[in-house]
């Protein structure tokens, strides 16, 4: 065999920047970048903390609003509005 997979390519590219996070909008490479970064994991050459995500999860954790644990027991003794009839 020849050459490198290109998984493990793209994988020793991003941790040479040293992430936190890994993130694709592809679900094939979704898969074969986490096949990639366990494997890094499993032999010491990446840290335990590193994930790898989808773009639309990045998107969804940078515009969700934290609970704020004093404000839901005010929104749950309010009375839901009645439905349009």
């Amino acid at each position: 065999r020849i050459g490198k997979r290109i998984n493990n390519e793209r994988v020793d590219e991003a941790l040479s920047l040293n992430p936190d996070i890994v993130s694709t909008a592809c679900p094939f490479c979704l898969v074969m970048l986490t096949d990639s970064v366990n494997g890094k994991k499993n032999d010491g050459k990446a840290k335990e903390s590193i994930q790898v995500v989808d773009v639309a999860q990045l998107l969804l954790q940078s515009v969700k609003t934290p609970l704020d644990p004093e404000d839901t027991s005010e929104t749950e003794s309010e009375p839901e509005p009645e439905p349009v009839k």
